[in-house]
């Protein structure tokens, strides 16, 4: 279920080097073999390596020099040394440069391979940790929960409401919406901001392989489970984890998950003993038309989840953020280049305004992305940059919804009306009131500007 371990052993006795070998083939490790240290030097410059072990006392380069090597070129590999000529200033000074641990010569076979298989779990561990935390930087830093519609407003609300809470949180609501952002959102304006947040993806998963990321496994779970693993649920202590689509993970999961929640303990797969977690958990389900949660929710994890349930609303509900995503993922798309492009034409918004927008959020990001990666530095976004299912998904839209009385340059008309006051809104709300500078957003002129706000009874 998961790689071997990559394992490199630097030794200039080819007896001690064969019987190492030889300790390690039962764990069933990918092993590499090197005479000394300049052997080792060149593997390390070639290869990636999750534990070396090595020799200090080598003609040549010794067992530091190879660690200060592993150190520059691989930074997450553990480094285990080894020697018979051991002092306490030789042990500071591997340590010093970041040895795992010092292991004296003469040692026992299996001395050596549990000290080795414990530097292997603390790297793992390590490597996920940084991994999780870089990613949550990266993400929540170039991105906000954008809107200011009625549903949007709601949703905020309830975030901010139960951020610093333990409470359950189900975000319920389609895919594309936005769901992931709100859970991190949440996590960072929590007490628990300063630990983990930990995301586990249910969907498509087999139950076995999901279960070993929920909850890890000890050794001998099954046939290739040498090592001990820790599972997300622990990474996770004292932080957050989301548990995107819970409803496609099994029944007999959510059951597992329903316990946690009671008991606050878990029992790796295979393993004997409970450990105890102090996580705080949230989960989305899709919504699907007028049901409240996903019906594959099972009723007790439904119950427990019930008095921190989150609507994350679709994009057709919050039309009029529409102009605020496109500059707000257009801003980021512009963080690259030289010359920003400009914004949206009129007809572009009126377009992308008119959408029905099944993919959510996500679609709309992905085409804005899209289009920013082909067009030319400094110009415009025009109603011809967009793909002509944007336009012809416009018109039949409008086909379907329209009485057979309404002409097309009716609904043309009625189309414009239904998002010009909130294209106005929310350009004065990007321009801080400022009406020259709303007109610049929306690219009009101010005298138009000005017939807009008119027309629909906009004032300050």
């Amino acid at each position: 279920m998961t790689n071997p371990m990559r394992l490199l052993i630097v030794d200039d006795e080819p007896q001690l080097l064969e019987l190492l070998s030889d300790f390690f083939e039962p764990v069933g490790c990918d092993i590499r073999r090197a005479s000394s240290g300049t052997e080792a030097i060149e593997l390390i410059e070639r290869e990636r390596f999750d534990v070396i072990l090595t020799d200090l006392k080598m003609p040549g380069p010794d067992g530091l020099e190879v660690l200060r090597t592993a150190r520059k070129i691989q930074s997450d590999a553990e480094v285990v040394m080894m020697t018979g000529y051991a002092t306490v200033d030789t042990a500071i000074e591997a340590m010093r440069a970041g040895a795992f641990h010092y292991l004296m010569k003469p040692f026992k076979g299996q001395e050596v391979v549990n000290l080795v298989l414990k530097a292997y779990a603390h790297r793992q561990l390590r490597r996920e940790n940084q991994f999780l935390k870089s990613e949550f930087r990266g993400e929540y830093q170039v991105q906000a929960m954008v809107g200011t519609s009625p549903a949007m407003q709601e949703m905020i609300a309830a975030t901010t409401r139960l951020a610093d809470t333990d409470t359950p949180v189900l975000l319920s609501g389609e895919r594309g919406t936005g769901r992931t952002l709100a859970a991190r959102v949440i996590h960072a304006q929590s007490s628990r901001s300063g630990a983990l947040f930990v995301a586990v993806y249910c969907a498509g998963k087999q139950e076995e392989m999901l279960e070993d990321e929920l909850f890890g496994h000890a050794p001998g779970a099954w046939q290739q489970a040498v090592l001990p693993a820790s599972g997300k649920l622990e990474l996770a202590n004292q932080g957050t984890l989301y548990l995107a689509d819970a409803g496609e993970a099994s029944p007999r999961l959510q059951e597992r998950i329903l316990d946690f929640l009671s008991t606050r303990t878990i029992r790796p797969v295979g393993g004997d003993h409970a450990v105890e977690l102090d996580v705080r958990l949230i989960v989305s389900c899709s919504r699907n038309g007028a049901r409240p949660h996903d019906a594959t929710l099972i009723p007790g994890l439904r119950e427990a989840f019930a008095p921190g349930t989150i609507p994350v609303p679709p994009l057709r509900d919050r039309i009029e953020d529409i102009p605020l995503l496109l500059h707000h993922f257009l801003f980021e798309a512009n963080r690259d280049r030289k010359k920003p492009l400009q914004g949206f034409s009129q007809a572009a918004l009126t377009a992308l305004s008119a959408y029905p927008w099944q993919g959510n959020v996500r679609e709309l990001r992905d085409l804005v992305r899209q289009i920013a990666g082909k067009k030319k530095q400094g110009t415009l976004v025009d109603a011809t940059d967009l793909p002509n299912d944007i336009i012809y998904g416009r018109r039949r839209k409008q086909a379907v919804d329209a009485s057979p009385a309404a002409s097309p340059p009716d609904l043309l008309q009625q189309a414009i009306e239904g998002i010009e006051k909130p294209m106005v809104l929310q350009a004065l709300a990007l321009s801080a009131g400022d009406r020259r500078a709303a007109a610049e957003i929306l690219n009009i002129d101010p005298a138009a500007f000005e017939e807009l706000a008119r027309r629909h009874d906009i004032e300050g």
